[in-house]
């Protein structure tokens, strides 16, 4: 028997947010393993990096709030990213209705973004 595991779900998704990535103009690298804070590396032209983590979520979110609650300890350690001159940090989260919400990680907190 052959099921789906988590590390298969996930890396699905980072297959999808790849994939949007690329439609938009972005080179991306994948990171290997579970262990990066970050899953992907995207810029494009002469454009400042972003790193970005990706999750996969079947519960409902309702207010951004929730969101930092649920993920802290990932917003903490993308926080803590040396980040290049201009660089910025987003965690997406592909949703259980199969869409996307996307926020930039700042120090003082996170900041729903349009991809």
């Amino acid at each position: 028997m052959t099921g789906r595991t988590s590390y298969t779900r996930g890396r699905a998704v980072e297959y999808l947010a790849r994939d949007l990535l690329k439609s938009k103009g972005f080179q991306v690298i994948r990171s290997a393993g579970s262990t990066s804070p970050v899953d992907l590396i995207a810029w494009r032209g002469g454009e400042s990096p972003v790193f970005i983590q990706v999750k996969r979520t079947r519960s409902r979110i309702d207010s951004i709030v929730g969101i930092a609650e649920k993920y802290r300890e990932d917003i903490e350690a993308l926080r803590a990213i040396e980040l290049p001159r201009d660089g910025a940090v987003h965690l997406w989260i592909w949703t259980d209705k199969q869409s996307w919400r996307f926020y930039e990680v700042l120090h003082g907190g996170i900041l729903e973004v349009n991809a």
